[in-house]
C-alpha cells in the first residue's frame, strides 16, 4: 500500500493580494504624477492620425542617399562593440565575487561598472561629442562605453555561476591567479560571452540610430534633418531601411547564439 502524499501548500494569498495592492498603488501614484490622462489621449489622437498620413508611403527615391550614412551607422555599431567588448573582458573578470582577487578590487570594479550603467548612451554621446567633436568618432566611443556597460555586467554574472573546482585545482596545482582566469575560468564562459558580445551588437546598431540626434554621426543625423523639415515620408523610409536592417542582424545574431550555447 503506498503511502499518502503529503498535502500541498496552499497558495500565500494574503502576500499576493498585498503585493498586488502595493503594485496597483504605485501606478495610480505614478499616473497622477506624470498626468496621465485617457481623455487629453482621445482627444490628441486626430494629431497623430495626421502624422501618420503624411509619412506614408514611404519615399522610396530617398534610399540611394542612405546608403553612405547607413553603412556609417553600421561602423560605428561594430566599432563600438568590438573596443567595448573587449574592455568589457577584464572589467567582468574583476567584477565576479568568485573570480576577483580581492574584497576591495570587487568593490571598486562594482561601483565602477554602476557608474558606466547610470548614465545613458546620449550623455555619453554628447559628452565625446564636446571632446572629440561632432562625427561617427564621438558615436563610436559612446557605444564602447555602452558595450562595457551591458557586456561586462552580463559576462560577470556567468562567472558567478561557474564550476568552482576547476579554478580550485589549478591554485592547488600552484598556478598563479592569472593562470586560474585563463586556464579554468575563461573557457567556461566563452560561449556565454560571444552571445552578450552580439546582444550588444544588436542593440548598437538601434543606438547609433538615436546618437545621431545629438551630433554622433550615422544616419541618425539624416533621421534628425528629415524630422526637423517636416520630411515624414523621407523619415519612414529611414526607419523602414534600419528596421530591416536590424531584423536581418537579429536573426543572424540568433543562429549563432544558438550554435554556442
Amino acid at each position: 500500500m503506498s503511502a499518502a502524499r503529503p498535502p500541498k501548500p496552499s497558495p500565500p494569498w494574503a502576500l499576493y493580494g498585498v503585493i498586488l495592492a502595493v503594485v496597483g498603488g504605485m501606478t495610480l501614484w505614478s499616473a497622477f504624477g506624470v498626468g496621465l490622462s485617457a481623455r487629453e489621449i482621445v482627444c490628441n489622437l486626430g494629431g497623430g492620425t495626421r502624422l501618420l498620413r503624411e509619412s506614408w508611403p514611404p519615399d522610396f527615391g530617398f534610399l540611394p542617399r542612405l546608403w553612405g550614412p547607413f553603412l556609417e551607422t553600421l561602423q560605428i555599431a561594430l566599432i563600438g562593440t568590438v573596443v567595448g567588448g573587449i574592455i568589457a573582458i577584464p572589467v567582468a573578470v574583476l567584477a565576479a565575487r568568485p573570480v576577483s582577487p580581492n574584497w576591495i578590487t570587487w568593490f571598486l570594479d562594482r561601483n565602477f561598472m554602476n557608474v558606466l550603467r547610470t548614465m545613458p548612451d546620449l550623455f555619453w554621446a554628447m559628452l565625446f561629442a564636446a571632446a572629440v567633436g561632432f562625427g561617427p568618432l564621438a558615436g563610436a566611443l559612446a557605444l564602447s562605453v555602452f558595450t562595457v556597460a551591458v557586456v561586462s555586467k552580463l559576462f560577470s554574472e556567468s562567472m558567478e555561476s561557474i564550476d568552482l573546482n576547476l579554478p580550485e585545482a589549478v591554485r592547488a596545482a600552484g598556478g598563479s591567479w592569472v593562470q586560474m582566469v585563463r586556464f579554468s575560468v575563461l573557457p567556461q564562459v566563452w560561449p556565454h560571452y560571444a552571445s552578450y558580445v552580439m546582444y550588444a551588437f544588436e542593440l548598437n546598431v538601434r543606438a547609433s540610430m538615436v546618437l545621431g540626434l545629438v551630433g554622433a554621426g550615422g544616419i541618425g543625423m539624416i533621421l534628425n534633418t528629415q524630422r526637423a523639415s517636416f520630411e515624414y515620408e523621407r523619415v519612414t523610409m529611414i526607419i523602414l531601411m534600419v528596421l530591416v536592417a536590424v531584423l536581418v542582424i537579429e536573426q543572424i545574431s540568433i543562429a549563432i547564439r544558438r550554435r554556442l550555447i
